[in-house]
């Protein structure tokens, strides 16, 4: 079949699921930026190490103090999720309540990330406690501008010059743009975190005093857990959240003792025997938004292919994006009735990738993997293309 993908860097691989037999592959061998099918493999590495229930925080008591260190969740207080069992067990305690940073090492961006994407909500900052996503939420109704948390409505002002609200790139100051009477607005811009900054935003929360203290995490210290693993696994899949896939990263390098960021996590685990394939692979982030990774489209079915021997079908089919039904595959329609994909997209400029489960009308399924990089123009055209092609695997004769 002849198609647009040849007028970009294109590279395929797609095997049969039970048998393993490969019936397609082009440029499989070729390495590729994977976007954010980077997310499959946090997925697969998350759901690997992880506990079933997300570890929210650790805790130390003294006899005058409680000393909470955070461990990378990031659902605390994020609207999309019922997460307050911090504010809850600080709130119950009658000591000091401290909260600890445990080394300060966690680097705020991943390597290979655009500087000028700091303003915008998909590159919210990494951190040991996130806290709202790590997100100032926006928003003017009545003409008049809701600011939460309300600590950085303070910082924030009109500025006719800005289109758009606009963070100083250096620092918690905000422009708001000078819109017309009536006009509704809405728009989440990334803050700069730090210790000291979540203690002021927990005391404005609980109307009592929480100190920021530099102190080691002690091996001693208890873990609090609450809410389900996969509740953070449905958002990072359907909907690309990128924080949420590099906050499980390093919630996995906790959880292990391997590292307070992506690169030493990410080491740790190529050294564990089972893992040995990341030798392959260039792998640096959690979330796919760095321009240095480098995967093949034959590493990408080999992990869509490990995901689907431990996770259960029931629940992968709810966990990845469905073609016509969910997250980011919602909006994509088989041409052939029947048929069904999930899968994980991944795109930025110039690039558009696709890794999952591709089931014909007739229940046939098959593993894939295209990958498709340096297309000068617009991403939607490429996902076309590619849909469109993977169409063929409902059609075995055409030639």
């Amino acid at each position: 079949t002849r198609s647009n993908l040849s007028k970009q860097s294109t590279g395929i691989y797609i095997q049969e699921l039970e048998s393993q037999k490969v019936v397609f592959e082009h440029q499989a061998d070729h390495y590729f930026m994977p976007a954010s099918n980077a997310k499959l493999l946090t997925f697969l590495m998350a759901n690997r190490y992880l506990p079933t229930r997300i570890p929210n925080f650790k805790y130390q008591e003294s006899a005058d103090s409680l000393f909470v260190w955070g461990v990378g969740d990031p659902s605390f207080l994020d609207p999309r999720f019922e997460n307050k069992s911090l504010l809850d067990v600080m709130q119950a305690s009658k000591k000091t309540l401290v909260l600890a940073d445990s080394d300060g090492k966690i680097p705020p961006f991943g390597n290979g990330w655009s500087w000028d994407d700091y303003n915008d909500d998909y590159s919210a900052e990494i951190s040991a406690l996130p806290m709202y996503g790590n997100l100032v939420r926006f928003s003017k109704k009545f003409d008049k501008w809701t600011v939460l948390p309300s600590r950085f409505g303070l910082n924030a002002q009109l500025n006719q010059a800005s289109p758009y609200v606009q963070r100083d790139r250096l620092g918690n100051q905000f422009s708001l743009p000078s819109l017309p009477s009536g006009k509704i607005w809405s728009q989440q811009v990334p803050f700069i975190t730090s210790t000291q900054l979540n203690a002021d935003l927990l005391s404005d929360t609980l109307h009592r005093k929480v100190v920021a203290v530099a102190k080691p995490l002690p091996a001693s210290a208890k873990t609090y857990y609450s809410g389900l693993l996969d509740s953070l696994f449905v958002p990072m899949l359907h909907d690309s959240d990128n924080l949420i896939a590099e906050q499980l990263l390093l919630m996995v390098g906790y959880e292990k003792s391997w590292g307070r960021n992506a690169s030493e996590v990410i080491k740790s685990l190529t050294n564990q025997p089972e893992n040995a394939f990341l030798k392959e692979i260039k792998w640096v982030d959690g979330s796919g938004l760095s321009r240095y990774n480098l995967v093949r489209p034959k590493d990408l079915v080999q992990v869509i292919r490990k995901i689907t021997e431990e996770v259960p079908a029931e629940r992968l089919t709810k966990l990845l994006p469905e073609s016509g039904k969910s997250g980011t595959m919602k909006n994509v329609h088989l041409g052939n009735q029947g048929a069904k994909i999930w899968a994980k997209s991944g795109s930025f400029s110039n690039t558009y990738d696709l890794t999952g489960i591709y089931q014909t009308a007739d229940g046939m399924k098959y593993l894939f993997s295209v990958m498709t990089n340096l297309a000068n123009q617009p991403v939607s055209a490429s996902k076309k293309a590619l849909i469109e092609f993977l169409g063929t695997l409902d059609k075995p004769n055409t030639k």
